[in-house]
């Protein structure tokens, strides 16, 4: 009986791991963006108190950084998975690609498997937005953290074209971590 429940044990936490990466990583931006904020005397402006959990499903943003000139609104969208790539459609949707291992005698291939289109929330990047922020230049930011592999935008006619950090993507600039702090960093 012991054995089954250690076996049960090691199944949840190989099905959890990916979870379990998520909020240690999103605690380590957490860490990083308060720093940097102290730092340059820029003001965050959180709209739950464990902004740092933000889910891709909720529509609301998760925190506000208040600059001299700027204001950035962060929704947070998070890839538990590090091997996978994020495709943005054109009509508005994503979708996420695995890849399966195949091992053969001479070689191994990995198989793309893409996983269901589900449409983009439409965030309120206004949620508790204060009106003394309207003289200011307003930044919509799409923080994917923890990151995938890759992130891909997929027009409706053509090929997939692969999306930098700082693209904009439906209204939203598509940012990692560290080119986030660059452009605090850099914010007059």
């Amino acid at each position: 009986m012991e054995f089954w429940y250690a076996l049960i044990g090691i199944a949840a936490v190989i099905a959890f791991f990916p979870y379990i990466r998520c909020f240690f990583k999103r605690l380590k931006c957490a860490g990083k963006i308060k720093r940097l904020c102290q730092g340059k005397g820029y003001k965050i402006h959180a709209t739950h108190p464990l902004w740092f959990l933000g889910s891709k499903h909720a529509k609301k943003c998760d925190l506000y950084i208040e600059t001299a000139n700027e204001v950035f609104a962060i929704k947070l969208f998070g890839m538990p998975r590090r091997l996978s790539i994020l495709v943005l459609k054109e009509n508005g949707e994503y979708f996420i690609r695995s890849f399966i291992a195949l091992i053969s005698y001479g070689g191994g291939i990995r198989l793309p498997i893409n996983g269901k289109p589900k449409p983009m929330p439409v965030y309120d990047f206004r949620y508790k937005y204060k009106n003394e922020w309207e003289i200011k230049t307003p930044r919509h930011v799409l923080l994917v953290n923890p990151v995938s592999m890759e992130f891909r935008r997929q027009p409706q006619h053509g090929s997939e074209v692969i999306v930098g950090a700082g693209d904009i993507v439906n209204g939203m600039e598509i940012d990692f971590l560290p080119r986030l702090l660059g452009d605090l960093e850099s914010a007059l």
